[in-house]
């Protein structure tokens, strides 16, 4: 998505109550953060900007940075983190391992396959269809890759012979 040229519309300080709205909404949309890390995030005085932009499709995406660091950005009405803030809160999303010769093919566009994954001895991560989710390198516990949207419905263990399709990234188009 932001691989390309990008177009900043507007970049303004967010007010005290979009502040807090967003603080619902990250609580909402990342259950799994606690109530010490909410505010953390998305802090109470720090400066906090809304940057407004147009990707190079079009897509009007905005983007919430907290002390020149990009945190979140919001896309068609959802939240995602960045890969500053999966740094910052590795466990927010669930999360994926793969090989870095995986994650090269990745970038350039192919899709993630059941095995390229490397299975940890407690199995995958249980998601379902629709879960955003992370990924990341062997070696490296942060994620490495862009975010991506959970495309098919595979269960704890991926027992099976599985090789479908897993995750779809997202702005890969």
């Amino acid at each position: 998505m932001f691989a390309k040229a990008f177009r900043v519309k507007s970049n303004t300080a967010i007010k005290g109550s979009d502040r807090r709205k967003l603080r619902a909404d990250v609580t909402t949309a990342f259950p799994t953060l606690g109530r010490d890390q909410v505010p953390a995030l998305v802090p109470g005085k720090e400066e906090l900007n809304v940057v407004k932009l147009y990707a190079h499709r079009g897509d009007a995406v905005t983007v919430y940075v907290c002390g020149g660091n990009p945190i979140l950005f919001e896309l068609e009405k959802n939240l995602y983190p960045t890969v500053y803030t999966l740094w910052s809160y590795p466990d927010l999303l669930p999360t994926f391992t793969t090989w870095p010769l995986v994650l090269e093919k990745l970038v350039g566009g192919a899709d993630l396959m059941l095995p390229g994954l490397v299975v940890p001895p407690a199995g995958l991560p249980q998601v379902q269809k629709g879960d955003l989710c992370a990924i990341a390198l062997v070696g490296n516990r942060y994620c490495a890759c862009p975010l991506c949207l959970w495309g098919e419905n595979l269960g704890k263990t991926g027992e099976g012979g599985e090789k479908g399709q897993l995750p779809k990234l997202m702005g890969k188009d």
